[in-house]
Order: C-alpha cells, then structure tokens, then sequence
C-alpha cells in the first residue's frame, strides 16, 4: 500500500499518526505477517483498542444516560461495541479497503467480512491511543457514537424463541462451535438450530454476545424466507 493510501485513510479518520510504522501494524492481518516475515500483526492493538472502545463508550452511556439502571447500560453497551455494529462503522470509513491481507486471504468478500473488519477497527482505535493518547482515541470514538442512531435494546435470543415456538413448536438449540484468539482476547462463535437445521452463526468477545449474533443471523434468514 502507497503511502498516498494512507494519507487517505488518515484524512477519512481525521488523525494523522506522528508514526506511521503504529498505524500500518493496525491494518497488518497475521495471514499477511505470516505471507512477509513481519513481526508485528494488528492482534495485540486490537485487544487494547476493544479496552479503549468499552471504556469510552460505558462513560458516554453513564453521561447520557444518569436513570438507566447497570444492566440497561450493560446492554447497550453490548450492542454498541459489538462485532456486528463495529463493523458497521468500519465500513462508513471503507476501512476494508486499507487492510494488509495475505494473498491466500485477499478477496473482496474476505475484507467485507464482519469479524475482520470489527477486528480492525479496534486495532486503529488502539493504534491512535497508542499514537496520541486516550484523548485522541476518545475523539475518533465519539464520532461514530454520536452520529449512531438512537439504540433500542433487542433481545435477539428471546426474539428467535418466540418465533421458534409459534412457527416450529420447538426451542432453538445453541452449540458453541470455535473459540479463538489469545487467552487475553479470547473470542467464540456460536451456531444456533432449530429442529436441528443450522438457521444462524455469530461471534463475540463471550458466548453470550455470539449466541445473540448467531440469533440475529437466523432472524435475518427466517425473515428472507418468509418474504
């Protein structure tokens, strides 16, 4: 990638890196360190950037929100800095576009993929904490909290029930199918059935959050073939 490439994303994020070496391991996937002999790859920002994303997020939610019980927070919070909404402000930043990925990696479909892309995300909010200080980290953040749409808190799990026990009689099954990822940073992807039939899968940084998204993703399938 040109430098021309990353001067471009610095203008779309609106911070310019005093080191450019923090901000082009952010965007380094390991299949590319592997593929070129680097050694450094985005993992470990990205473990410090999702510490970033929780804390500054959870102090925007407690400013905003001074009558909200703990578990109201909790869940927002939950649903904002999940893999799935993440990845939703990564692409309003075409933040796919500007990944170093390994040439066995490298396709369209790959840097449009929802995990990747929540992945680095979190690395570049770490890479600008490392880079300029919580301030600056806080400032990128905001932007994307700011602009989100006023969050209503779903229940995807209870959702997919109600919907599993009117149509098909029967209760959807999860089965948690990977974990991955450094003990530090540990990750799950869930699969949820119904009536043994896979209808969904999802990721998250606790079984919790990945069997929500694996209910969102069955919820989006009955939904299409419904319609």
């Amino acid at each position: 990638m040109k430098n021309r490439e990353l001067e471009k994303l610095q203008k779309v994020i609106e911070y310019t890196f005093n080191n450019l070496e923090v901000l082009i391991t952010a965007l380094t996937h390991k299949s590319r360190a592997a593929e070129s002999g680097f050694k450094s790859y985005n993992e470990r920002m990205e473990f410090l950037g999702d510490s970033i994303l929780s804390a500054v997020v959870a102090d925007a939610l407690y400013k905003k929100y001074p009558e909200e019980t703990e578990g109201k927070l909790s869940q927002l919070k939950s649903q904002i800095v999940s893999a799935h909404n993440l990845s939703d402000w990564a692409k309003l930043i075409n933040l796919g576009d500007f990944i170093f990925l390994g040439r066995s990696e490298d396709s369209k479909e790959a840097r449009n993929r929802e995990g990747l892309l929540c992945d680095t995300f979190e690395a570049v909010c770490g890479a600008i904490y490392i880079d300029g200080g919580f301030e600056n980290a806080q400032k990128f953040i905001l932007k994307f909290l700011d602009e989100q749409k006023e969050i209503e808190i779903t229940d995807y799990k209870s959702r997919l029930q109600e919907a599993s026990q009117s149509d098909c009689k029967e209760l959807p099954k999860y089965k948690i199918i990977k974990e991955f990822g450094p003990d530090h940073d540990k990750k799950f992807e869930a699969a949820v059935y119904i009536k043994n039939m896979l209808l969904g899968k999802g990721t998250g940084h606790s079984k919790k959050e990945a069997q929500q998204e694996a209910a969102r993703e069955a919820l989006e399938h009955i939904k299409k073939g419904n319609s």
